[in-house]
C-alpha cells in the first residue's frame, strides 16, 4: 500500500461533517470563518494564460473580485526621493536566509563569504549602471552619501592645494535642484567648520542648473571645493551634465570635485550615467533596487567615485582573492572608518552601513537582467509621460518647467474653484485613495509614477483630479 499521509474525505464524509456543524456548505462554512467574502469562481481562472510574469499573476488575483474588502489599498504616486517599485517574492524569499538576515557585519571573511560576495556583485553592478571605477559595499541612506561625498572633495581640494585641511576657505556650491532634505544633511555635516555654501540657482524656463549662475560662482581666486547637482533633479528635471562638466572642471585656485547625486538610479537605464560624464564621485539613494518604501527607511545610500579618489572613499570595499588553497575569497580590501585605522586618518566616523539592503539590491538586480532593468526604466518614462500629459489636458495644470523629466515632473496647480492648495489636494486625493505626491510650494506638486502604477490608476488619478478641482 502506499504511504499516503493524508486521505481526503469522500463526499458523503465532508456531507456528515456539515450536518454535524449545521451549515449546508462551503460557502456557508468559510463564510463563517471570514465573513461574508465571496469565494473564488473557478471559471476565472480560464482566463490565466499559460505564461504571466509574476506582478502580473500577482494582480491578476488582487484584482479578482472587486468585492473583496481591502483597507488602507491606495495608488501611489509619491516620489521624492523614495519611489514605489515592485518586488519579485523571490528576493524576500532568498534574503530570509539566516545566513544573510543575522549577521551584524561580516567582519570575519571566513565565515560571511556569501555576505562577502553579494557584496561584491553589489559593488559591481553598481559601478556598471553608474559608469564608475569603484562602488563601496554601502552607505546609510542616499543623503548621509551625499554629504560625505562633500566632506571627501574638501579633503581632495586640500591635497590638490598642498595645504593643510582648512576648511574655512573651502565653498561647496549645491544645486537648488538638490533634494532639500540631502541639502539640510550636508549643512548638518559641515555646521560648524567653516566651509561655506553657496546655491546655484535653476534656470526659470527649462529648470535646469543654471550655467550663467554657475560660471558666475566658478571664477579666479575663489576657492571651490566641489558642486554638487541631482540626476534627474528634485523636480525631476533631467539635468544636462555634458555642459555642466566642463564648467565644474575648470582649474583655477583649485578644480572642483564635480559631485553628481541621483534618488532615482532607475533613471540611468535610460540616460548616461554619471561617469559617462566624467563625474569624480556619486553619491546617492539606492532603495529602489528591491527594498520596499518603509514609511521612509531603512534606506541604501551608494557611493562610488574614480578610481584616483579610492583613498578618500569613506565605508569599505569587498574585493576579490586567493585564499591559501588559491581559490576564490573575499575581503574588506579597504576599510578607512575610525573603527579601523587612526581616527585622525579615518575618512568617516560612521560605523555602520546597510549591508543587508545592499544584498537585496544585488538580488533584485540579478533578477533584473541588463536588458530587463532598461524595460523597467522605459516603462517608468513611458508611464510618467502618460500620466503628465492626461493631467495638462485638463486644463487644470500647468508645467513648472518646460525640461524632460524620466518618471517625475512637477506640476502647477491653476487657480480652481475650490481655491485649493497642494497640500489641500494631496489631502483630498489621499480619501480618494491615492497619494498623488509631493507638495513642493503652496501651488506646486511633484508627482511620479513607476511600474506599478498601471495605466488604470493612472485614468482614476485624472478622474478623481477633476472631481477634486472642479467640486
Amino acid at each position: 500500500m502506499n504511504n499516503f499521509r493524508y486521505f481526503p474525505g469522500s463526499k458523503n464524509d465532508v456531507a456528515k461533517l456539515y450536518r454535524f456543524l449545521g451549515i449546508k456548505d462551503k460557502k456557508e462554512l468559510f463564510g463563517k470563518i471570514i465573513g461574508d467574502i465571496p469565494l473564488l469562481d473557478t471559471n476565472i481562472l480560464q482566463a490565466l494564460t499559460k505564461e504571466k510574469d509574476e506582478d502580473s499573476l500577482y494582480n491578476f488575483f488582487l484584482n479578482i473580485n472587486s468585492n473583496i474588502p481591502v483597507k488602507n489599498k491606495f495608488s501611489i504616486f509619491v516620489g521624492g526621493g523614495v519611489y514605489n517599485h515592485f518586488i519579485p517574492s523571490a528576493i524576500d524569499a532568498l534574503i530570509s536566509r539566516s545566513e544573510f538576515y543575522t549577521p551584524y557585519t561580516p567582519y570575519q571573511p571566513e565565515v560571511s563569504q556569501g555576505t562577502l560576495f553579494a557584496l561584491f556583485e553589489f559593488q559591481s553592478m553598481i559601478a556598471e549602471i553608474l559608469g564608475m571605477d569603484v562602488v563601496n559595499a554601502s552607505m546609510y541612506d542616499g543623503a548621509e552619501s551625499l554629504a560625505e561625498a562633500v566632506l571627501a572633495a574638501i579633503r581632495l581640494s586640500s591635497a590638490n592645494r598642498d595645504l593643510p585641511v582648512n576648511r574655512k576657505e573651502d565653498i561647496i556650491l549645491i544645486s537648488e535642484g538638490v533634494n532639500p532634505n540631502y541639502q539640510s544633511v550636508i549643512e548638518t555635516f559641515t555646521g560648524g567648520t567653516g566651509v561655506k555654501i553657496e546655491k546655484i540657482k535653476l534656470n526659470g524656463k527649462t529648470g535646469q542648473t543654471d550655467i550663467s549662475d554657475l560660471k558666475s560662482k566658478i571664477a579666479i581666486g575663489k576657492t571651490v571645493s566641489a558642486a554638487v547637482v541631482q540626476q534627474p533633479n528634485y523636480f525631476g528635471i533631467i539635468e544636462d551634465l555634458e555642459e555642466l562638466e566642463p564648467i565644474i572642471h575648470f582649474k583655477g585656485v583649485s578644480e572642483p570635485v564635480f559631485i553628481v547625486s541621483s534618488t532615482e538610479p532607475h533613471c540611468f537605464g535610460v540616460i548616461n550615467p554619471p561617469g559617462f560624464y566624467g563625474a569624480d564621485i556619486f553619491a546617492g539613494e539606492g532603495n529602489s533596487f528591491g527594498n520596499y518604501m518603509n514609511f521612509g527607511g531603512p534606506l541604501l545610500g551608494l557611493f562610488a567615485a574614480k578610481k584616483e579618489y579610492v583613498r578618500q572613499m569613506p565605508g569599505r570595499i569587498v574585493g576579490k582573492t586567493k585564499d591559501g588553497k588559491n581559490k576564490d575569497a573575499y575581503a574588506f580590501i579597504l576599510s578607512t572608518r575610525e573603527q579601523h585605522i587612526r581616527r585622525g586618518a579615518a575618512t568617516s566616523n560612521i560605523c555602520t552601513n546597510s549591508s543587508l539592503n545592499a544584498v537585496r539590491a544585488a538580488i533584485y538586480l540579478s533578477l533584473c537582467s541588463k536588458s530587463g532593468f532598461k524595460k523597467i526604466a522605459s516603462l517608468n518614462l513611458k508611464l510618467a509621460h502618460i500620466l503628465r500629459d492626461g493631467l495638462l489636458t485638463t486644463g487644470l495644470f500647468e508645467p513648472l518647467y518646460t525640461g524632460d523629466f524620466f518618471n517625475e515632473f512637477s506640476l502647477k496647480i491653476k487657480e480652481n474653484k475650490n481655491n485649493i492648495s497642494a497640500a489641500g489636494f494631496i489631502e483630498e486625493m489621499a480619501k480618494k485613495g491615492i497619494l498623488a505626491g509631493v507638495a513642493a510650494s503652496e501651488k506646486v506638486i511633484i508627482i511620479s509614477a513607476t511600474e506599478n502604477n498601471s495605466v488604470s490608476e493612472i485614468e482614476e488619478y485624472i478622474k478623481n483630479v477633476k472631481e477634486v478641482l472642479y467640486a
